[in-house]
């Protein structure tokens, strides 16, 4: 089977290669992967930037969104049927560990994820355990579910800052997970969502606003503080949800949100400077966390089925596995939305 693997501990080794399909276990399946999203996660891999709770495995096949069919079942397995539509669910807990058994299984200590302590879903086959795969709705693409994985995170953003109808929202980076975050916010009543980002995401502003956005701030063209003020009747939003993976936007969020508001980062960065006095002075409600629990991941798969969030008008490019280094490049110049690998 043909596979994008990050071949040796050296930074940047992509290759495409061919290497025998792997056989189902007990408890296991084997899914024909037909869709599969390219990540932030998958190019700081690649980079020798991702810091986990384990090592990452070389050689790896990288990629952890991805949906298929069910081409072989392994002993044991009888809650699924060869052929039937399945999106992966990329995390696995231990099972028996306290937070495992709280339901926390994202803080599990000794987790298994796709495409980073295990092979991932840029290949033609994947084996993963059959509690990890669910079934696709009828009215819901390949491409749709492959994408069901990062909408989880987004899921997990609402369940945390509960948005109330009319409230203000502003998304830092307007990145595949910034304009996710834009779609379902807008869906949750949202009565103004405001775009942040930088001079290079211009074709990206113009797909936000395509979506809905109401407001988009270059914030190297313009105070984004007073810009916000100024949008705002000079409170500051209600939401700022970080999504720019820079650590120069923490601190920001604490500036653009309102007293009593509520702050969601996802900074994949080790160190960051924010002001713990404005924090307490205004009263805010900040949230972090990591990956997420099958609840959010179910959930984000029926609202992809309840046509209110449309996650197709995302996908900017499609490519092969033959054409990694150019899916990868695309995605290193910062320009495009989302990134698909199509079998």
């Amino acid at each position: 089977m043909k596979a994008i693997i990050k071949a040796t501990d050296q930074a940047g080794s992509l290759q495409v290669t061919d290497m025998p399909a792997p056989q189902p276990g007990p408890g296991e399946v084997l899914v024909q992967i037909k869709a599969t999203g390219l990540c932030y996660s998958d190019v700081t891999i690649l980079n020798n930037k991702y810091v986990g709770r384990k090592p990452v495995p070389i050689p790896l096949i990288l990629g952890h969104e991805g949906a298929g069919l069910i081409s072989e079942l392994g002993r044991g397995v009888n809650a699924h049927s060869a052929g039937d539509r399945v999106v992966i669910e990329p995390l696995a807990g231990c099972g028996h560990c306290n937070q495992c058994l709280k339901g926390f299984k994202n803080m599990c200590q000794d987790w298994e994820h796709v495409g980073i302590t295990r092979h991932g879903t840029f290949s033609e086959y994947i084996v993963v355990p059959v509690a990890q795969v669910h079934r696709i709705p009828d009215n819901v693409t390949f491409e749709e579910a492959a994408l069901t994985e990062p909408f989880g995170l987004v899921v997990r953003s609402l369940e945390q800052s509960k948005p109330m109808a009319g409230e203000t929202v502003a998304i830092l980076g307007p990145g595949s997970l910034g304009i996710m975050h834009l779609l379902a916010y807008k869906a949750s009543g949202a009565s103004k969502v405001i775009m942040v980002g930088l001079g290079k995401d211009r074709k990206r502003f113009d797909i936000a606003r395509t979506l809905g956005a109401d407001h988009t701030i270059n914030i190297e063209e313009k105070d984004p503080v007073k810009a916000i003020l100024d949008i705002t009747d000079g409170e500051g939003v209600d939401i700022v949800v970080e999504t720019a993976n820079s650590p120069k936007a923490t601190q920001l969020t604490f500036d653009l949100v309102a007293p009593r508001g509520r702050i969601v980062l996802f900074g994949l960065y080790p160190k960051a400077e924010f002001s713990p006095v404005a924090m307490l002075r205004k009263g805010l409600s900040v949230y972090g966390d990591v990956a997420q629990v099958t609840r959010q991941f179910l959930y984000a798969l029926k609202l992809l089925a309840s046509d209110k969030i449309n996650l197709l008008s995302l996908i900017t490019r499609r490519f092969s596995f033959d054409e990694a280094p150019e899916a990868f490049e695309v995605a290193r110049q910062g320009d495009m939305v989302k990134v698909i690998f199509k079998s």
